[in-house]
């Protein structure tokens, strides 16, 4: 599939789905990975990608603004918050006028794939991906623009899935395949894999400050497992629950200089 149809699919998924993710147990922060008290999710990010007052900060794939919003209202930050989705843009423009924001956050309808030419190069302090990074079919375009726009001493995030080794015989790999189709199919999602995004980052000069396992306790009953059941998603066929994929935070660093002497 190429870049540009893959894009249209995530944009045609969330113009409509979007209203479906509101009226489910997600609510307005989009976040498979979570536990019961949706606040302690938000204080997790806040403190895993290493936020802080003082920031300018791109949410690349932001939904409808919830964890923006959270973030604005807790740090003195700006934030310019993107989604491919015009239907996500415009929720998200009345959920941040309804909350007296507009001065902290920037909403622009925009592709991540080419967000480096929506904003100027080395402009953000911290660029953070939620759960939003595994909806692309080309991952380094996508890495290689947000390090284009990080400044020197700048930092990316990451929260997202990513597929296990597909190991075991054959039947059980041709049934792990299976099952990522459909969770591909279903959440219009291409998993991503952590080892060609660690290498993608590192050519890019990007420094390494942690690979981690998401350890949030997870409470996803409403959030997800009801939302699967009301509209009929099955991504197991009603068979084994496979453990296909792990639940990840990448934060790298990028250098000021990257030839500066070793002291």
């Amino acid at each position: 599939m190429s870049n540009r149809h893959k894009s249209k699919q995530t944009q045609n998924y969330y113009n409509e789905w979007t209203k479906h993710y509101l009226q489910s147990g997600y609510g307005d922060v989009i976040q498979a990975h979570r536990p019961a008290d949706v606040k302690q999710l938000l204080d997790y990010i806040i403190a895993q990608s290493e936020m802080k007052s003082g920031m300018k900060i791109l949410d690349a794939g932001c939904g409808v603004c919830g964890p923006a919003i959270y973030f604005a209202q807790q740090l003195d930050i700006e934030i310019d918050a993107i989604s491919i989705s015009e239907e996500q843009i415009r929720i998200a423009k009345d959920k941040i006028q309804q909350n007296g924001i507009e001065k902290l956050i920037h909403t622009h309808v925009c592709d991540y794939h080419n967000m480096d030419t929506c904003f100027q190069a080395e402009t953000f302090d911290l660029i953070i991906f939620l759960e939003s990074f595994g909806h692309s079919n080309t991952p380094n375009k996508v890495l290689n623009a947000a390090v284009s726009l990080l400044k020197p001493g700048g930092k990316l995030y990451i929260k997202d899935y990513f597929q296990k080794e597909i190991t075991g015989n054959k039947t059980r790999k041709t049934t792990i395949r299976r099952i990522i189709k459909n969770m591909n199919t279903a959440y219009a999602y291409n998993l991503p894999d952590l080892n060609h995004t660690i290498r993608t980052l590192r050519q890019s000069d990007m420094e390494l400050i942690r690979v981690n396992k998401n350890e949030l306790p997870l409470n996803n009953d409403r959030s997800v497992l009801e939302f699967e059941k009301e509209h009929g998603i099955d991504l197991f066929e009603g068979g084994f629950h496979f453990r296909f994929l792990d639940a990840l935070e990448l934060l790298f660093r990028k250098p000021h200089d990257v030839d500066e002497p070793i002291a």
